[in-house]
């Protein structure tokens, strides 16, 4: 009898340890402010990202060190994300008419397959590499917390600035931003 009630109080203890524990994660979640603006960085260096595209090739975020790198956070059943998609092409086509190849998108995909990103990319065309993140490696790397993020990542490799939730990147605030970059030293 004392040994029945003895697992029910620590199955009791178990229990309200995982609710413990789920309500510090929804509360951190809760605590992570959704803006929608720039936010500037820490000037940390950026997390690794190594992961292929939809035709297979990889890439590096390293490989692009001496441009300006913009990484978005997306998946096709954010409607934030899809919405920001075209503001995210017009910013690209503006910067290579100022200096081509000088900036460049990279959109990591959270977790879907390549069924699904194809159907969005024919509904909705893209101008840069779309990148496969199918066991979210990139995800727990860079830990976003929230879709749409995106993380602007300086000529020289540091994280510059941050943007939880979704942002007109057409618009001029972010186009400020992006040319400032560009003008820095690597």
């Amino acid at each position: 009898m004392a040994g029945l009630a003895a697992r029910a109080r620590s199955r009791c203890r178990a229990r309200l340890g995982l609710i413990a524990l789920l309500g510090v994660a929804v509360a951190s979640y809760a605590a992570v402010p959704v803006t929608g603006k720039l936010a500037v960085s820490a000037r940390a260096t950026a997390a690794p990202l190594e992961l292929r595209d939809m035709a297979g090739k990889l890439h590096r975020l390293s490989d692009y060190r001496g441009k300006v790198v913009l990484v978005n956070f997306w998946a096709s059943w954010c409607e934030p994300c899809r919405e920001e998609m075209p503001s995210l092409n017009k910013l690209k086509r503006r910067m290579d008419g100022i200096r081509k190849g000088a900036f460049v998108v990279l959109a990591v995909n959270y977790a879907e397959n390549d069924i699904r990103i194809a159907s969005f990319l024919q509904r909705q065309p893209l101008e840069f590499p779309v990148l496969l993140d199918p066991f979210s490696q990139a995800w727990r790397e860079w830990k976003p917390g929230l879709l749409p993020a995106s993380f602007l990542v300086g000529r020289d490799g540091r994280l510059r600035y941050r943007v939880l939730g979704e942002l007109d990147w057409a618009g001029a605030e972010a186009e400020q931003v992006v040319r400032a970059l560009l003008q820095e030293k690597p």
